[in-house]
């Protein structure tokens, strides 16, 4: 079978995990941070767990063939390495040794932002870091598909966590806000994937405060069963139509043991009550 690499994110496998699960959930090699790497046949689906099964060579080697021809990858410019080809940046996370680590400043560390928008900048250079961070706001204003922008860094030939906020925290507003921008997108395309008519899926908003941080929000109408995503506060509306704020841990401390952490992932919280009505 021809296959080429794919990248995903470990919230797009969360709800393939519901949506595709067992047998015709796609096979994936882990990379580090939350990405993964799998394939896909000459059609464009997904090869799955079921189809690799009945494969007699290992999954591993399978994808590594995929990667081997992947055109070189392009030059820095500017300390800052720009993917648009899945192949190539799928290349770079499963053989590291194929980035021009040379023009960077400080260790690789890659943003898998979308499928056709990998960046991959030097671990020292911040004025690097915040150009990716304008290519994250742009992407996720253009709307479409989002992979991850949780950053991977190299380290003994092997990706890791890359943890920007400790390196940069001179950029600690802009990147709260990207990550925030991205949970929102993964929440929404979770939300679109497992609608179900017995629960509620809250869907989460940002606020930018005067001080021009970007907060999260989510509004419960106070009885329907539902599942709420992880956001910085919860308005509650009443029946009465009575508004009140909380933040989310206060929101779960009042829950108590009747709010329970689901599974999902990106993670959700099901608070129990009656089967949403219909409209």
């Amino acid at each position: 079978m021809d296959t080429e690499a794919r990248i995903y994110a470990a919230s797009e496998l969360g709800v393939l995990a519901v949506t595709a699960p067992g047998d015709a959930h796609p096979r994936v090699e882990y990379v580090g941070g939350e990405l993964f790497v799998g394939l896909t046949d000459p059609s464009g689906a997904a090869v799955t767990q079921g189809q690799v099964e009945t494969w007699s060579r290992p999954f591993a080697d399978v994808v590594a063939d995929a990667v081997a021809s992947a055109r070189p990858v392009p030059a820095a410019v500017d300390g800052m390495i720009l993917i648009d080809d899945e192949a190539v940046a799928a290349s770079v996370l499963v053989d590291p040794s194929r980035i021009p680590a040379d023009a960077l400043a400080g260790a690789p560390v890659v943003f898998a932002l979308a499928r056709d928008h990998v960046a991959i900048v030097g671990a020292d250079d911040e004025a690097a870091v915040a150009r990716v961070l304008d290519d994250a706001e742009r992407l996720y204003d253009a709307g479409g598909p989002l992979v991850s922008v949780h950053p991977v860094v190299l380290a003994d030939r092997q990706w890791g966590r890359f943890d920007w906020l400790q390196h940069f925290p001179d950029l600690e507003m802009r990147i709260q806000r990207v990550l925030r921008l991205f949970a929102v997108r993964a929440y929404e395309r979770q939300g679109e994937a497992l609608q179900r008519p017995d629960v509620l899926f809250l869907v989460p908003k940002t606020r930018v405060l005067e001080t021009g941080v970007t907060t999260t929000f989510a509004a419960w109408p106070k009885g329907p069963a539902s599942l709420l995503p992880v956001v910085d506060n919860v308005i509650v509306a009443d029946p009465e139509g009575t508004l009140s704020v909380a933040t989310f841990d206060q929101f779960l401390d009042a829950g108590g043991d009747a709010i329970v952490r689901t599974n999902l992932s990106p993670v959700r919280y099901f608070i129990p009550g009656e089967a949403p009505k219909s409209e």
